[in-house]
């Protein structure tokens, strides 16, 4: 019995109740698309500055499915959205969800109508219902998107002049300030935009030593040969084109082969890459290498080498290489 409401009353068009049936009965998408919450790698702020607010993650915080409904521009032209560009010249901006457990969150006309945008209102996860804690019976999927536009178990779409209303759109939890703030209330949040499309990322689940002394005793400052394996995604559907590796801080650079994703289509690359590399690695006076990783994506932009710079008091959208480290010695 569960329904959705598709609302385009504000835009004179009234509201059309569609049932979990009602939507299978439509033409069915499949998307495969990486989800990540704006504070992966939070930690590394708390490292780099002051401690921000929100759980330190490391780089734990995101995963991929492949998710299965029907089109966002099909259900709102179901609902009576002929035209989305006039709607958009008459000020209704913005495609509004909102959640069984009282969420609320919006993205743009211009994303929600695009037919290479892929936003889809989904009832399946690889293949198979959405389970409870991932939306069940149905969620929002905005490819490219932070996490959080993602909105599980809706109830409402609503076409509207204004963006969504709470905290995940308005509020702090999703906004990020200059770093110079380190008091929220001293600014005007309306006057900030929320996370929307996301950044560039990488990050390094795998380091195998090789090369480790057979001939002669290794020391700190010795050069050996590791394999890394990581991951990389960039929102907004660009296209990851290279991973690079260092071992040595920096000076020099080696290029990751993509072992998987490399394929997906010219920006609308919505999943995250794997990739492997040989790299060299100095030792350590600790006895340890540090290898570190940098994304790079079709616009080519490069992910920094300290996040520094962009330190903000809710700790989102942390880039930097990703650095990671293993004993030797």
């Amino acid at each position: 019995n569960y329904t959705v409401d598709i609302d385009l009353s504000a835009y004179g068009k009234g509201t059309l109740e569609l049932s979990l049936e009602d939507l299978k009965k439509m033409d069915k998408v499949e998307i495969t698309s990486t989800l990540q919450c704006s504070g992966n790698r939070r930690g590394g702020f708390n490292e780099a500055g002051d401690r921000t607010s929100g759980t330190a993650w490391g780089q734990g915080a995101i995963s991929t499915a492949k998710w299965g409904g029907v089109r966002l521009k099909d259900v709102l032209k179901l609902a009576g959205l002929d035209d989305p560009i006039q709607a958009e010249d008459e000020g209704y901006e913005n495609v509004r969800f909102e959640s069984l457990d009282g969420m609320s969150a919006s993205i743009g006309i211009e994303k929600a109508c695009n037919p290479y945008g892929d936003a889809i209102l989904a009832y399946e996860m690889n293949g198979e219902p959405i389970p409870r804690d991932h939306g069940f019976p149905l969620r929002m999927v905005v490819p490219g998107y932070s996490a959080v536009r993602n909105v599980k178990w809706v109830s409402r779409i609503e076409l509207s002049k204004e963006e969504a209303e709470g905290p995940w759109q308005r509020g702090l939890n999703y906004k990020m300030l200059p770093p110079a703030v380190r008091d929220a209330g001293t600014i005007d949040l309306a006057k900030m935009p929320s996370m929307m499309e996301a950044s560039l990322y990488s990050g390094i689940t795998e380091i195998s030593p090789s090369d480790l002394g057979e001939d002669a005793p290794l020391k700190p400052g010795d050069k050996v040969m590791a394999k890394a394996k990581g991951w990389a995604w960039a929102g907004g559907g660009r296209n990851v084109v290279r991973v690079d590796v260092t071992g040595d801080g920096g000076k020099t650079w080696s290029t990751a082969e993509i072992t998987e994703g490399g394929d997906q289509k010219f920006g609308r690359a919505w999943a995250w890459v794997f990739w492997s590399c040989d790299v060299p690695a100095i030792i350590g006076e600790d006895g340890k290498i540090e290898l570190a990783s940098k994304a790079v994506d079709f616009a080519f932009n490069h992910q920094p080498e300290s996040c520094a710079h962009a330190w903000n008091v809710r700790g989102l959208g942390n880039n930097e290489w990703y650095r990671a480290s293993t004993t030797v010695l």
